[in-house]
């Protein structure tokens, strides 16, 4: 495979993983069971407790 072509694949794959966090993000606002939203993406319990916890701190910035 060809240098570009290795780098399409690279973001072919980085842009599923982040709609992939998108998804479960959403599924987590919305108090989706944690069970299920791990069948349906594959993450594991500590990878979403790990993305809501990076939701909340991205979303939450002290004003100063």
């Amino acid at each position: 495979m060809t240098k570009i072509g290795q780098l399409y694949e690279k973001e072919k794959v980085e842009y599923a993983n982040q709609k992939t966090r998108e998804m479960a993000l959403k599924m987590l606002k919305r108090n989706i069971d944690i069970i299920d939203i791990m069948e349906v993406t594959g993450f594991t319990e500590a990878e979403l407790l790990r993305l809501q916890e990076e939701d909340q701190y991205d979303t939450v910035r002290p004003v100063v």
